[in-house]
């Protein structure tokens, strides 16, 4: 499992629509009401509104405040639980920490979460959360959670501004944020730069190894004329991908008599293979650039350089 990194002092949704772009083919509007999310947190006056979690799918992104996501049978708390149990979607996810404005750009902080792991901690660690507070623009009202209400100005309050669930101990909500906080804080600073990349390497082998597992599910060959086993390329990824990513697709694909090519009748470019072809195989690792293993190799053989002598300044006279 790869090693997850925080990015300090960055323009945060630059960077989210960075990330966006190597995974989420369909849907990127998404993100328009990402940055919405996004700037009226960074005014926000607590702390606690100025901490989310978000991730990008194949189709679509989605934003929320992290104490949301902690508080059982919320719309955020339920969303982020459901791509894992329902989905087998390759998910990007990150907390932010919003830290302010500067020259016009949201700055902060954004931690890599593994997706799998932080989906099994909003499982066992939500919270429960009874009430909610409607918030209007002159005072607030508590209703039962799950109880309807329209949304429409109150005669005594004024317009409905939004809502809120509320832990039923704020107390542990507040304890269980801080320990999220404190264990995203003990990761290693990264380079975005380098993520990006790792990022994109990634879309293609997690198609690649998608391809590899739906070829092995057909019993019998599935093409039109019944000569051929096919697997359609994902859209999502095809919408994403340009013809050297393709080709490294191709490159990965553990096929002797593998082709890519359109289906007559059919949308969408397909990976076919010969119906004798063994299917019972992994993907070949990408090899690694030319210059990459240059660059190795000179890093193994360069001597170690004398440490510099520094003065003791305390020592002089």
């Amino acid at each position: 499992m790869p090693k997850q990194n925080k990015f300090e002092d960055v323009d945060v949704t630059a960077s989210l629509e960075a990330i966006m772009k190597q995974n989420t083919g369909f849907y990127q509007s998404d993100f328009d009401i990402d940055r919405e999310i996004i700037a009226k947190a960074v005014a926000s006056d607590s702390k606690e509104g100025k901490t989310l979690l978000w991730f990008c799918r194949p189709s679509g992104t989605h934003c929320f405040r992290e104490r949301d996501v902690f508080l059982k049978d919320t719309a955020p708390h339920n969303t982020w639980r459901f791509y894992m149990e329902q989905t087998s979607d390759r998910i990007l996810a990150y907390a932010i920490e919003l830290t302010g404005r500067e020259r016009g750009k949201i700055k902060g902080s954004l931690y890599e979460l593994d997706y799998s792991r932080h989906y099994e901690r909003v499982k066992e660690k939500g919270l429960p959360a009874d009430t909610v507070k409607l918030i209007y623009e002159r005072g607030e009202q508590m209703i039962p959670a799950g109880q309807y209400f329209s949304g429409s100005p109150d005669p005594q309050l004024g317009k409905f501004e939004r809502f809120e669930a509320l832990p039923n101990d704020p107390d542990a909500l507040k304890w269980l944020l801080q320990e999220e906080h404190r264990s995203r804080e003990q990761l290693p600073q990264g380079d975005f730069k380098a993520h990006i990349a790792a990022l994109h390497d990634g879309l293609i082998e997690t198609e690649a190894r998608r391809i590899v597992r739906e070829m092995k599910r057909n019993y019998e060959p599935n093409s039109p004329n019944k000569t051929h086993f096919m697997v359609e390329l994902s859209p999502a990824f095809m919408r994403l991908a340009d013809t050297k990513d393709t080709d490294r697709l191709f490159s990965m694909l553990p096929y002797k008599t593998l082709s890519f090519s359109k289906i007559e009748g059919r949308h969408g470019t397909y990976a076919l293979i010969d119906k004798g072809e063994n299917r019972d195989r992994e993907i070949r690792k990408p090899r690694p650039s030319v210059r990459a293993q240059l660059k190795a190799d000179k890093t193994k053989t360069a001597p170690k350089k004398a440490a510099a002598k520094n003065k003791n300044h305390d020592l002089e006279v």
